[in-house]
């Protein structure tokens, strides 16, 4: 009897699990007009402020291929449980200057139940910015901010690019 119970349990269970999945409500940037080696800031943002106001868990996906991305910031509060499903590769501007003097170029926040997952990268080009650091030789140089910090506290995970 037990293992009966116990294999209804676990069905129920799976059953449960893959119908929640299923729920998920994507919102792919594409669809929003991102194109591949094309600027997607317009494209992610209107995706996250959709999936942010949807009422059931949602997905906002960036599928494979190379996008460029200015300064963003996603923020909450946003109705359900959401993902960012990043499987391209995401590039900063090559030129700090394009992040208009914000110190930062990827933030999420004050959003609750966030995931950030997928196979693909954030690359803040580092190498194309490091040409447009005159540091070395000017003491009142714009320093590059191209940071990233990972904070955690007992309710929130805060990750800044």
């Amino acid at each position: 009897m037990d293992t009966k119970l116990s294999i209804t349990t676990l069905t129920v269970f799976l059953f449960l699990a893959s119908n929640v999945r299923a729920q998920t409500k994507g919102f792919d940037v594409t669809k929003y007009g991102a194109r591949l080696n094309r600027d997607i800031t317009v494209a992610l943002t209107n995706a996250w402020k959709d999936a942010c106001g949807s009422t059931t868990p949602s997905r906002v996906v960036v599928p494979k291929g190379s996008y460029m991305l200015k300064q963003i910031d996603l923020k909450g509060p946003c109705k359900a449980p959401i993902n960012v499903q990043v499987d391209g590769k995401i590039l900063a501007p090559k030129n700090p200057k394009l992040l208009n003097g914000v110190d930062q170029w990827v933030k999420f926040g004050y959003i609750n139940f966030f995931t950030l997952s997928g196979e693909g990268t954030f690359d803040g080009q580092g190498e194309m910015a490091w040409k447009h650091n005159d540091c070395g030789k000017n003491k009142n140089c714009d320093r590059l901010s191209m940071v990233s910090k990972l904070l955690i506290s007992q309710y929130t995970l805060h990750l800044v690019f």
